[in-house]
C-alpha cells in the first residue's frame, strides 16, 4: 500500500479544494463584518430565508461548500490500496476516515434515510409487534431458543448489548404478562449478573475472552422479591404447563416449553450455587447439590435438541435471532464509534451443544475439591486448561472454587498452610511432621514460616496463570518465570541452614535430630520442580499457538532435550530416593525400639512394602523419559533434515539466528537454575551433532523414537494424550529408518509436520 501520492492531477485538485475553502473563509468573515445578515453563502438560500422571515440563529454558523465532485475527481486518480498523505493527514487519520465511513464500523452508514428507527420495548408494545401475553407454544420455544443462542454468543466474547439486550423482553421483564416467558426472562436477566460476578471475581478474563460491560441500567433489579424467588417462578410455570399438557391435544409442544423452563431452572441454580460457594466455603454438600442440578440439566438437552424445529425460526438473511421479541439495532446508537458491528450469532443447535459441553466442563471443574496438595492441583489446572481452556465461564468457576473470594483454598485453608501440606505430600521432609520433636523448635519454625510466606505470591500466581487462555498464558509465563529465581535463593538458603544445623546436631551426638534435618533438605528440589514445569509450559505452548517456524524446531526441541527434562527427571528421582531412604530409616528405628529385639526377630522376613508408596513418581518419570526421547528424536531429525538441505531457511539478509535464539529463551536468561545457555554454546553443540553423515543422524533419531515408544508403553492406564504420543513415536520411528536407508536422498522438498495428532509433537510426513 502506497501512502504517498505525488500525481500532478491529485495535487491540482487538492490545491483547488484548499482555494475554495480559503475563499469561503474570506466571504464568511465579510458577511460577519456586515452584521451577520445571513450565515449561508448560497444567494438562493438567503432569498428564501429572508422571504420566510426565518430565525437564522437556529442554523449552524458555518459556510458549507459542496466538494463532492472535486473529492471524487481527486480520488479517481488513486489506485486500489493507495492512500494520500499530507502533513496533517497521515496513516492514522486515513484509517480513522475509513472506519468512519465503513458500514461495518460506522453505525450511521447502516441506515438509509427512509429506514424507521429500531423499536424499543415501549414502541414495540405500542405498535403491537411485541406480545406480552397469550404467546403460542411455537413462539415461546422460538424466544427461549433465541435467548440460549444469545447467552452462548455473549460467553464467546460478544457484547451483551449486541446479543442479549437485542431481546426487548429483557428490557422490562416485570411488564410481561405471560407467566412462562416472565419467569424465563427474569432468570436470564439475573443469570447475566451472576455470570458477570463469577468472571469478575475470578479475574482470569481478557478483553478478547469476554465483554464485561454493557447497558448496566438494564441489569438493575426491578423487584427484589421476584429475583430472590426465580427458581420458584420457573417451577410454578413448569407445573402449570404440565397440568395443561394432560388435557391438551398437542402435549409434545407444551412439554418442549417445560423442558426449556426446567433446564433453565437447574442451570440457574447450579450457577447460583457456584457463585455462593465462591464467596463462602466449598465443601462436599455444596458440590453434591451442584452435581444434582448439572446432571438434571444434562438429561434435558437431548429433548431440547429434538424440539428446536417446533419453535419460530430466524428469517433467512436477517440479523434478528427470532422474529418475535428482538430488535437487533436497538443499541447501535449507544455503542462507541470504533466498536465492532458485525456479530455472528450462534445457530440454535450448536448453542444447545455448547451449553451441554459447558455443563460437562463445570462438572469436571468440581473435581478440584478432591485435590488436597499443590502438586495434584497444578496438574489438574494444566489438564483443565488443555481440555477446556477456551471457555471463560468454566475457567472462572475453577479458579473461584479453588481460591475463593476470601483468598483461602476452598474457603477454609490459608494458602501458606496449603503449601506446607503440599511439600509434606511431595517429598515429606520430617521437619514438617508435627509429631517430630524438632517441629517445636522456635528458630526452625520461624525460618520455615518465612520461606512459605515468601512462596505464597509466586505459587498463587502460577495457578492463576493456568486459568487464562493459552495465548495469555504464554505471555504471562514469560514474565512470571523470572520470579522463581528469588524463590530458588530462599529455598537454597533454607536447605543450607537445615544442613548446617544437622551437622551441629551430629557433632553433639544427637543422631536422630541430625538425620531428621538431613532428610529435610528438599525444599530447593520442590521449588525447582515447579520452576521447570513452568518453563516446559512456556516452551511447548509455542507449538500450540503456532509461533515457531519449522527452521526453529531444532533449537526449540534441543533445549528440553539437553537441559530442561533432565532436570525434571533428576528432581523427581531425587525426591523418590529421599522418600525410600526415609522409609528405610524409619523401619530400622522401629526395629531398634521394639523390646526384646534379638537376632531371631531380625531374621524374620521383612513385611512386603507398598510399591505405590515406594515409587510414587514412577509413572511421571516414565512420562518425562518419553518426552526426553521424543525431543531428542525431533532434535536429531531436524539436524539431519537441515544438513540435507530439506528445511527451508530464511534469507540471510533478513535473518539473524542469534537474535531469534535469544528472544525465544529470553524468559530463562535471569534464572540461576537451570543455568542460561548462550547461543555460542548451542552452535558448538549443534555443529558436533551434525558432524556424522545424515544417514547416521537419522538412525540415532529413530533410536530416540523407539526409546520413547518403550517408555510410553510402560505407563499403566494411559490417557488419550499418551496413546496419541505413542502413535507419533511409532510413525516417526518408521520414517527415520526409511530416511536412514537413503530414501529420497536427492530430494530437497521439506517434509510436512502434522500436529493434528499431538499438539507438541508432529508426525513427519515425506512428500
Amino acid at each position: 500500500m502506497n501512502p504517498i501520492v505525488n500525481e500532478p492531477g491529485f495535487q491540482a485538485a487538492s490545491a483547488m479544494t484548499a482555494a475554495m475553502a480559503s475563499i469561503d473563509s474570506i466571504d464568511s468573515e465579510t458577511s460577519d463584518a456586515a452584521g451577520q445578515e445571513c450565515v449561508f453563502l448560497d444567494p438562493e438560500v438567503q432569498r428564501i430565508m429572508r422571504s420566510n422571515n426565518e430565525d437564522t440563529s437556529e442554523y449552524p454558523k458555518y459556510g458549507w461548500v459542496d466538494i463532492t465532485q472535486d473529492f471524487k475527481s481527486a480520488c479517481s486518480e488513486l489506485n486500489l490500496g493507495e492512500l494520500a498523505q499530507d502533513m496533517l493527514f497521515g496513516l492514522f487519520e486515513a484509517m480513522s476516515a475509513i472506519e468512519m465511513m465503513d458500514p461495518k464500523m460506522d453505525v450511521g452508514m447502516g441506515y438509509n434515510k427512509n429506514d424507521t428507527s429500531p423499536h424499543t420495548f415501549e414502541s414495540a408494545v405500542d405498535a403491537g409487534v411485541l406480545k406480552l401475553n397469550n404467546l403460542t407454544n411455537e413462539e415461546l420455544i422460538g424466544v427461549f431458543d433465541a435467548l440460549f443462542s444469545c447467552i452462548v454468543s455473549w460467553l464467546e466474547g460478544n457484547s451483551m448489548d449486541q446479543v442479549l439486550f437485542t431481546c426487548l423482553y429483557l428490557h422490562a421483564p416485570a411488564k410481561i404478562e405471560d407467566k412462562s416467558l416472565k419467569a424465563f426472562v427474569h432468570a436470564v436477566r439475573q443469570l447475566i449478573n451472576i455470570v458477570k460476578n463469577i468472571i469478575i471475581s475470578s479475574s482470569v478474563n481478557e478483553e478478547e475472552d469476554f465483554q464485561l460491560y454493557g447497558n448496566s441500567s438494564l441489569l438493575a433489579p426491578e423487584d427484589g422479591s421476584q429475583i430472590a424467588s426465580i427458581p420458584t417462578m420457573l417451577k410454578e410455570a413448569e407445573d402449570e404447563l404440565v397440568r395443561q399438557s394432560k388435557c391438551s391435544n398437542q402435549p409434545e409442544d407444551l412439554m418442549a416449553v417445560v423442558h426449556r423452563l426446567r433446564f433453565m431452572r437447574h442451570f440457574y441454580q447450579a450457577i447460583h450455587s457456584f457463585d455462593h460457594a465462591m464467596g463462602s466455603v466449598v465443601d462436599e454438600p455444596i458440590i453434591n447439590d451442584i452435581y444434582k442440578h448439572l446432571n438434571a440439566s444434562l438429561e434435558l438437552t437431548p429433548q431440547i435438541k429434538k424440539t428446536i424445529e417446533k419453535g419460530t425460526q430466524p428469517i433467512a438473511g436477517s440479523d434478528c435471532p427470532n422474529p418475535l421479541g428482538f430488535s437487533p439495532r436497538v443499541h447501535d446508537r449507544s455503542q462507541p464509534p470504533t466498536f465492532p458491528r458485525s456479530v455472528k450469532m450462534r445457530d440454535r443447535a450448536s448453542s444447545i451443544t455448547f451449553l451441554e459441553e459447558l455443563v460437562h466442563r463445570l462438572k469436571y471443574a468440581c473435581k478440584i475439591i478432591r485435590m488436597r496438595d499443590y502438586y495434584s492441583s497444578l496438574n489438574f489446572f494444566i489438564d483443565f486448561s488443555r481440555k477446556s481452556g477456551q471457555c471463560i465461564l468454566s475457567r472462572s468457576v475453577l479458579q473461584g472454587l479453588f481460591l475463593t473470594c476470601k483468598r483461602l483454598v476452598f474457603g477454609t485453608i490459608a494458602f501458606k498452610d496449603f503449601l506446607w501440606d503440599s511439600v509434606r505430600a511431595f517429598n515429606s521432609p520430617p521437619i514438617l511432621n508435627p509429631k517430630n520433636p524438632l517441629a517445636a523448635d522456635r528458630e526452625i519454625q520461624m525460618n520455615l514460616n518465612s520461606f512459605f510466606r515468601y512462596c505464597v505470591s509466586t505459587f498463587t500466581q502460577f495457578l492463576r496463570i493456568c486459568g487464562f487462555n493459552s495465548a495469555r498464558q504464554r505471555d504471562k509465563l514469560g514474565r512470571f518465570i523470572e520470579s522463581f529465581d528469588l524463590i530458588q535463593v530462599e529455598a537454597a538458603r533454607l536447605d543450607s541452614y537445615l544442613s548446617m544445623l544437622a551437622n551441629e546436631k551430629l557433632a553433639e551426638g544427637n543422631e536422630v535430630a541430625a538425620t531428621t534435618l538431613k532428610y529435610s533438605t528438599q525444599f530447593a528440589t520442590w521449588v525447582l520442580y515447579n520452576c521447570f514445569r513452568a518453563m516446559m509450559l512456556y516452551l511447548m505452548s509455542g507449538f500450540e499457538l503456532e509461533l515457531y517456524s519449522v527452521h526453529e524446531f531444532l533449537y526449540i526441541y534441543w533445549y528440553p532435550y539437553e537441559l530442561l527434562i533432565g532436570f525434571i527427571v533428576s528432581a523427581l528421582t531425587r525426591t523418590e530416593n529421599n522418600l525410600l531412604a526415609q522409609e528405610e530409616y524409619e523401619r530400622e528405628q522401629q526395629m531398634k525400639s521394639q523390646p526384646g529385639s534379638s537376632a531371631k526377630n531380625r531374621n524374620k522376613p521383612k513385611p512386603k512394602k507398598n510399591k505405590k508408596q515406594q515409587k510414587p513418581y514412577r509413572q511421571e518419570i516414565f512420562y518425562y523419559h518419553a518426552i526426553l526421547s521424543m525431543c531428542g528424536g525431533f532434535y536429531k531429525a531436524m539436524g539431519a533434515l537441515t544438513k540435507d538441505g530439506r528445511i527451508r531457511q530464511p534469507m540471510p539478509k533478513f535473518d539473524n539466528e542469534e537474535i531469534r535464539f535469544n528472544r525465544r529463551f529470553a524468559p530463562f536468561a535471569n534464572l540461576t537454575s537451570p543455568p542460561p545457555v548462550s547461543y555460542e554454546e548451542f552452535k558448538n553443540i549443534r555443529e558436533h551433532m551434525m558432524r556424522p553423515p545424515s544417514s547416521e543422524i537419522y538412525a540415532i533419531a529413530a533410536k530416540h523414537f523407539d526409546q520413547a515408544r518403550n517408555a510410553l508403553e510402560s505407563i499403566q492406564n494411559p490417557e488419550q494424550e499418551i496413546l496419541d504420543m505413542l502413535q507419533v513415536a511409532k510413525v516417526n520411528y518408521v520414517v527415520m529408518n526409511v530416511l536412514a536407508k537413503g530414501h529420497q536422498k536427492d530430494t530437497k522438498h521439506q517434509p510436512e509436520f502434522d500436529f493434528s495428532k499431538h499438539r507438541h509433537f508432529p508426525i513427519i510426513k515425506l512428500n
